[in-house]
């Protein structure tokens, strides 16, 4: 049976994708085995300082890019609101002066996606935490390493292919991709079935990507139910071993994450899984082995 490929167009640091992780955690469940996920990225600040208030600027770099961190907090507080998945901002310093762009992120993944392809997602997942939750540097060669080494990609295989022209060509490959495709705005999204493709430039929910997907599939392809159990959560932790109860309050039809909280406490009482408290909530960890 032909597979929906949906391809995010995304910059590791976008707040609006990481408050779309939910919507991607239902996907994932209702439409078990139909939908084939990629990312490509698309480079959301090429330089900071055309971003920042000129007059601010004037008076010292390092004010403008203080105060453009600033603003740009305010904005990630804001996207809290869009599923309630935990954003905070305490200290948050993502650009300075000697970091300007949000390339390093963006390489990053790419190097990922050419040394570790099975785990790449997983690691843009934990850069995303690093960023938004953490609320680190993560702009910083070391702050990435750290989560290199966090998602168990080889270090060494991986710097080689950041520092190599390797995956600046794959990113360059993506970028010109996105502007073939009219994308000019992030997230965006490409839907591709049987040949036929759709193109997506507006942040969209649940609902609008199931019609999506009976549109371009001419109805072959539908969402199915799920079954709430504690093997459901266990395979979710597989695919995603840090994961947020909101995540599994979409994906297996949970009212609330109260109810998400009571279900998996079998889980934590036998120590295969275990709560992370974070400023405004809280994740679910798998316990390693």
């Amino acid at each position: 049976m032909n597979k929906i490929t949906l391809t995010t167009f995304t910059d590791p640091m976008m707040g609006l994708s990481y408050e779309c992780e939910p919507i991607f955690r239902k996907l994932e469940t209702h439409f078990a085995g139909q939908i084939e996920f990629k990312y490509s990225m698309g480079l959301l600040v090429r330089n900071v300082y055309e971003l920042c208030d000129c007059n601010e600027l004037a008076q010292s770099p390092a004010l403008g890019l203080h105060r453009y961190n600033a603003r740009l907090a305010k904005i990630y507080e804001s996207e809290e609101s869009i599923s309630g998945m935990p954003i905070n901002m305490d200290g948050f310093c993502l650009f300075s002066t000697e970091e300007t762009s949000s390339l390093p992120l963006n390489l990053a993944y790419k190097a990922a996606q050419l040394t570790a392809p099975e785990l790449a997602d997983r690691f843009l997942y934990n850069l995303r935490y690093a960023t938004i939750v953490d609320t680190r540097p993560t702009t910083k060669l070391e702050e990435i390493l750290k989560v290199v080494r966090q998602t168990g990609i080889n270090e060494k295989q991986f710097l080689l292919h950041y520092q190599d022209s390797s995956a600046e060509t794959a990113l360059d490959s993506d970028l010109t991709r996105m502007h073939a495709l009219g994308i000019h705005t992030l997230p965006a999204y490409l839907l591709q079935y049987d040949g036929k493709q759709m193109v997506i430039k507006q942040l969209i929910g649940y609902d609008t990507f199931v019609a999506a997907i009976r549109q371009i599939s001419e109805g072959c392809i539908y969402p199915q139910p799920v079954m709430q159990s504690l093997q459901s959560v266990s395979q979710l932790q597989e695919q995603h071993p840090l994961i947020s109860p909101i995540e599994v309050r979409e994906a297996l039809d949970f009212h609330s994450i109260d109810d998400v909280r009571q279900f998996i406490q079998p889980l934590i009482d036998s120590r295969e899984i275990t709560i992370r408290d974070v400023k405004r909530g809280w994740f679910i960890e798998k316990v390693k082995n």
